[in-house]
């Protein structure tokens, strides 16, 4: 059984092979004449004449009567204003108007982001300055607090009872720090229990 399946095999891949053949085919007789291919325009070279003056050939030449019509329809335009420093629009525009144009951009006294960084560089700054005299003779008491600080004085404040001016000295803060947290109920100490069990 295995031998006459092996057999058939092989007869179907020898019927498969592929077949060259002996010899070389003939040229087709079409293919070796050379047709020439068919004619095109004829065209004659025209002797360039430059002309230093514009004249009615050249007008017409260059006259294009469907873009004149839609130019006609524009109108004068007026060109929109650029906010470019290197536009020469915005001071042409100064100079024939006598006054100056508003600003795009608001001046760095004025722009909020700026304000808010320089806010924060003077910030960052007074903490600092805080931290290094903190220990000293003269030291008034920190009013830069971090959370665990305010945690501290809002359970001192809110559950225990205690007046303002006491834990300022216990915790050595500036006078008045705890009045900025706000009345009792505006900031207040907060654990949920199990908010962070999975």
């Amino acid at each position: 059984m295995g031998s006459f399946s092996s057999k058939a095999a092989k007869t179907a891949a020898g019927a498969a092979q592929r077949q060259f053949p002996k010899t070389a085919s003939p040229p087709n007789p079409a293919s070796t004449s050379m047709v020439p291919p068919p004619p095109g325009p004829t065209v004659y070279p025209k002797q360039p004449h430059a002309n230093s003056v514009r004249d009615d050939t050249i007008n017409r030449d260059a006259a294009d009567p469907d873009f004149a019509r839609s130019l006609r329809s524009l109108g004068p335009v007026t060109p929109s204003p650029t906010f470019s420093n290197s536009s020469v629009f915005n001071s042409a525009q100064q100079n024939t108007a006598g006054h100056p144009q508003p600003q795009m951009f608001p001046s760095a006294a004025t722009n909020p982001a700026l304000q808010i960084l320089d806010a924060r560089n003077r910030l960052t700054d007074a903490a600092e300055a805080e931290f290094s005299e903190m220990g000293r003779r003269g030291f008034q008491g920190k009013q830069f607090l971090d959370v665990v600080l305010i945690r501290q004085a809002l359970m001192m404040r809110d559950e225990k009872g205690m007046a303002d001016t006491d834990i300022e000295k216990t915790l050595g803060l500036r006078n008045g720090v705890v009045a900025r947290l706000g009345r009792k109920g505006t900031v207040g100490d907060v654990s949920v229990e199990g908010a962070f069990s999975g």
